[in-house]
């Protein structure tokens, strides 16, 4: 019984650590991951939401939807800026608010199964408020 758990044992290390080899495995074992990767995903990008807000109250300009990509880069790393199926996340802006999603597991933004943020960021209010006295 022990010899085949190190067999197991060996070939998820070569699954894992071979590239060739793990992406010969994804689409086998992909639909396990899906759910794993979609909670990631949700966390992601309501932790992206809070980044958004946090230059926003350091008085930095929010990004435009197609600076989105560099601007996660810049402030996270490269790799903060992927979502768990190795997509680019994406900001949304509706009107005054912006929000931040995945492609989730079809691997296209603008699907159905896209995973959005619960939280949104509202742009800056460019207008001059009068001050009363």
């Amino acid at each position: 019984m022990s010899r085949i758990v190190w067999i197991l044992v060996f070939l998820l290390g070569a699954v894992l650590f071979v590239e060739p080899l793990r992406e010969r495995a994804r689409p086998q074992i992909e639909f396990a991951l899906n759910p794993i990767y979609t909670w990631e995903a949700k966390n992601r990008v309501n932790d992206i939401v809070r980044v958004l807000a946090r230059a926003r109250a350091e008085g930095s300009q929010l990004p435009k939807p197609r600076e989105f990509q560099k601007f996660l880069a810049d402030r996270e790393g490269d790799d903060a800026a992927l979502d768990p199926w190795g997509q680019p996340y994406f900001l949304l802006r509706d009107g005054r608010d912006y929000h931040v999603g995945s492609a989730g597991t079809d691997r296209r933004a603008y699907t159905t199964d896209d995973i959005h943020s619960t939280t949104s960021v509202a742009a800056p209010d460019n207008r001059r408020r009068s001050s009363r006295t």
